[in-house]
């Protein structure tokens, strides 16, 4: 079994989850099957790691029907420069 992320950093230590989130950050509101396809990504692979990433906050999801489109919570990101600055 995987050891539990606990931080952001740790969830962004990751290459691939690390190309997930810049590539919502630029196409807000995409789908499992085009993050899939436009990162050359598996989809259970895929899953795996957008679970990791929405485990920390740093991605939500909007279902509409049957479809699931995927989102970078920005003001996560920006709580945490900000508290990183302010400890530096």
């Amino acid at each position: 079994m995987p050891r539990k992320i606990l931080s952001i950093s740790e969830a962004l230590a990751s290459p691939i989850r690390r190309q997930i989130v810049l590539y919502l950050l630029e196409n807000p509101g995409s789908s499992f099957n085009k993050l899939s396809r436009r990162l050359n990504i598996g989809l259970g692979n895929l899953y795996s790691h957008i679970l990791i990433l929405s485990r920390v906050g740093l991605i939500r999801f909007k279902k509409s029907g049957c479809r699931t489109f995927l989102y970078v919570n920005t003001n996560l990101l920006i709580n945490n420069k900000n508290s990183k600055k302010h400890y530096s």
